[in-house]
């Protein structure tokens, strides 16, 4: 059996998170194993546990500081045992790659999920982490292709998008959806606009107060739903409250019924201003839920199927709020479920291509 360990910035709810937990569920368990390391506590904790891994929780390394950072990876490594190594912070890798390669760890797997990284602006620096990554993985890959040219640059590397589960996929009955409805204040005839995703400033939350302001406005009955915490939320809080949309705007937080919220959503919006894949989209396509994104999310996460629209966030706002006004007509889910296959987003395809990685 490979013993595998995987780097992820947390277990909270996140795409990252979700993918490599749908792909564990995934892992045939007599030939492979998972084990985490870790830098916040959340909901699939739990979860991973179940699937019999181990989670390291590790400060970040800019609270403890390279050398610790790296001494701890070094003993973990050495104390279990691992055959690779699968870094998912991209550039960030750098000191995990170093402490793997240190370690003997002949199969060190370096993944990019972003296309952007937002918080940097020194230029030289992140230059400096992305070449020294690189230099100490054997294996690049890439969610996307943007993903990777970012990363990576001119240097070769295999893409492998971010699956989703369909095992995970519970469709509401017509009773089940009018009482969650109710339960989150939405009233008959509602038009039910969603959004999930931490507050931070590259999911753009204020331009979707913009649009339940223009809804308002066109007195259009609606009420919008905000899934997710992050540091910006008080700030999203207090501008829906400046512009008195409170009535109309949710706030609900971690959840961990997303797949049933996005069944009970008219339209999800995803207007980020950069995305590595945004498998949230995914699962909104699965649900047969109508998506209007950001026209620089990458395209390897449309399925093909006419529920997602393109939009320039640079254009008019009214074409976002003239799709999300527009009837769209229902999917069947066997349709949808031959595309995700045929497109190779499958869970269990792309878990054998994952471990395939690991020779």
């Amino acid at each position: 059996m490979k013993k595998i360990l995987h780097i992820i910035p947390t277990t909270d709810f996140g795409g990252i998170t979700t993918m490599i937990a749908d792909i564990w569920l995934n892992v045939n368990k007599s030939l492979y194993h998972f084990d985490f390391v870790s830098f916040n506590k959340g909901p699939y904790h739990d979860i991973l546990l179940q699937q019999g891994s181990n989670i390291f929780y590790e400060k970040y390394i800019t609270q403890q500081g390279p050398i610790s950072y790296m001494w701890n990876i070094y003993r973990i490594i050495k104390q279990y045992g691992y055959d690779a190594i699968h870094d998912h912070t991209g550039y960030r890798a750098v000191f995990t790659m170093l402490a793997a390669r240190l370690a003997g760890v002949s199969c060190r797997v370096l993944h990019s999920h972003t296309n952007v990284a937002e918080e940097w602006n020194n230029k030289i620096m992140l230059t400096l982490l992305k070449r020294l990554s690189v230099l100490n993985a054997t294996k690049l890959v890439a969610c996307s292709q943007k993903a990777g040219e970012f990363c990576f640059d001119k240097r070769a590397y295999d893409i492998v998008a971010n699956p989703i589960d369909m095992q995970k996929i519970e469709r509401l009955l017509p009773e089940e959806k009018k009482s969650l409805g109710e339960s989150l204040g939405i009233q008959d005839g509602d038009l039910v606009v969603g959004h999930i995703g931490r507050f931070v400033p590259v999911k753009n939350h204020p331009f979707l107060i913009e649009l339940a302001i223009k809804l308002k406005l066109q007195e259009i009955p609606f009420k919008l739903l905000l899934i997710g915490d992050g540091p910006l939320e008080q700030e999203i809080r207090l501008l829906v409250k400046e512009h008195n949309v409170e009535d109309y705007v949710r706030f609900l937080g971690q959840r961990a019924d997303i797949i049933k919220l996005l069944q009970l959503m008219d339209k999800f919006i995803l207007p980020s201003h950069f995305e590595g894949f945004g498998i949230v989209l995914l699962e909104a396509q699965i649900c047969g839920t109508p998506a209007i994104v950001s026209s620089t999310l990458p395209r390897e996460v449309d399925l093909d199927v006419g529920l997602l629209q393109y939009l320039d966030l640079e254009g008019d706002i009214e074409s976002w709020l003239q799709a999300i006004l527009n009837n769209d007509v229902k999917l069947d889910p066997q349709i949808i479920s031959k595309s995700l296959k045929n497109k190779g987003l499958d869970a269990e395809e792309i878990a054998t291509r994952l471990c395939a990685l690991y020779t």
